[in-house]
C-alpha cells in the first residue's frame, strides 16, 4: 500500500483543505453544495484507488480525503458499489459529451459520428487515467458494475450503425479501431507509433468519407479510387511492412 502521509490533501493538509472548501460552500445554494460535495467524493475515491488500490477503497478513507462526514458520504453513495458506479458514470458522461462536441464540429454529413469516434483517439493522451481507474475498480469488485458502461457503448454502436448514414462494415470498423486504440492507451498495451496510428486512422477515415451515403444495414459499398490501395505506396493496409 502506498504511503500517503506526505501526500497533499491527506492528514492535516486534508483537514485544512476541507475547512477552506467548507467555508467557500456555506453560502452556496443547497443543491449546488450537494453537487460540489458529490464531485469531491468522486475525486477522493479516484485518488484513493490510484494511490492505494481498490482494496483500500473504504468509506472512512474517502470521506476523510473529501472532507465530509461519513453520514454525508452515505447520503450521496449508500454503498461501495454505488460509489464505483458513480465514478464510471462520471467519466463515461465526459467521454460522451466530448464525442458529441467532435461530431457537431464535423457537421451534418454521412459518417460524422464515426469520424468523431476516430478523431477522439488521434492523440494518445485523450484517454484519461481516471477512466482506467474507474474501469479497473469496477471489474475488480463486481463485473456487473460495468452494466452502465456497456449501455453507453451499446448506444454509441447503435448510433454508428443506424444513425450515421454509412455502411455497417465501415461503422463497425470505426468502432473497432477507435475502441482498440482507446484501450491500448488506457492500459499501455504496446501502443503503435505516432506514424502508424495516423496512417491507420487516416485510412479508415478515408473509407468513411469516400463512401458517401450508406447502402443500408450490411452495406458493402467500395470506396472510390481516390482512397483505394493503389494510391497508398505502403500497400492496402496503410502500414509499413
Amino acid at each position: 500500500m502506498a504511503d500517503t502521509s506526505s501526500t497533499p490533501g491527506s492528514g492535516a493538509d486534508a483537514g485544512t483543505s476541507a475547512g477552506r472548501a467548507g467555508g467557500r460552500t456555506r453560502n452556496q445554494p443547497v443543491q449546488e453544495r450537494a453537487v460540489l460535495t458529490r464531485d469531491r467524493i468522486l475525486q477522493a475515491a479516484t485518488e484513493v484507488i490510484r494511490q492505494e488500490g481498490v482494496s483500500s477503497l473504504t468509506f472512512d478513507k474517502v470521506a476523510a480525503r473529501a472532507g465530509v462526514s461519513k453520514g454525508g458520504f452515505l447520503y450521496h453513495f449508500g454503498s461501495k458499489d454505488a460509489l464505483i458506479v458513480g465514478l464510471l458514470n462520471q467519466v463515461m458522461s465526459v467521454l460522451d459529451r466530448e464525442l458529441n462536441v467532435l461530431a457537431e464540429g464535423i457537421g451534418e454529413q454521412p459518417g460524422a459520428f464515426a469520424l468523431a469516434y476516430l478523431d477522439y483517439v488521434r492523440e494518445p493522451t485523450k484517454a484519461a487515467t481516471d477512466t482506467a481507474v474507474s474501469i479497473l475498480a469496477a471489474a475488480a469488485v463486481d463485473d456487473d458494475l460495468l452494466d452502465s458502461t456497456r449501455a453507453t457503448f451499446t448506444g454509441w454502436q447503435d448510433r454508428l450503425l443506424h444513425d450515421d448514414s454509412i455502411g455497417e462494415v465501415e461503422a463497425l470498423l470505426a468502432r473497432l479501431v477507435g475502441d482498440g486504440l482507446w484501450l491500448i492507451d488506457l492500459f499501455g498495451l504496446a501502443p503503435p507509433s505516432a506514424q502508424e496510428r495516423r496512417r491507420v486512422l487516416d485510412m479508415v477515415s478515408a473509407m468513411i468519407t469516400g463512401q458517401g451515403t450508406s447502402d443500408g444495414p450490411g452495406g458493402d459499398r467500395e470506396t472510390d479510387g481516390h482512397h483505394g490501395p493503389a494510391d497508398d505506396p505502403a500497400g492496402s493496409t496503410g502500414l509499413p511492412e
